[in-house]
């Protein structure tokens, strides 16, 4: 039985692309494919496996992201609060990471 999947744009810009294995600045955009029925959260945990620097900075607390690290948006809303990224996500959702201090 295949478990039914979305598709979640992930984004990240400015240094934090470097964390991601990409070279300079600027902005790095992924399509990816997660269980109908993930969180956030879930997501980010699936990105940290890929990418341990992402996963040394961004979780030093208990397996939860911290904001301390960078900004989270879904769906263009700024989110304040941890328990925001345990959001079911939909089909077409964006999730974008940017450092706390962004301008442009």
């Amino acid at each position: 039985m295949q478990v039914p999947t979305i598709k979640v744009t992930f984004e990240v810009k400015s240094f934090l692309t470097r964390d991601f294995g990409h070279e300079g600045l600027g902005r790095l955009v992924t399509e990816e494919t997660v269980a109908k029925g993930s969180s956030g959260m879930e997501l980010l945990h699936t990105l940290a496996g890929r990418y341990p620097l992402f996963r040394k900075k961004a979780f030093t607390v208990k397996h939860k992201v911290t904001f301390d690290y960078c900004a989270v948006i879904l769906n263009g809303t700024y989110l304040c609060r941890l328990t925001e990224l345990d959001t079911e996500l939909k089909d077409g959702d964006t999730l974008k990471l940017i450092p706390h201090i962004y301008g442009g």
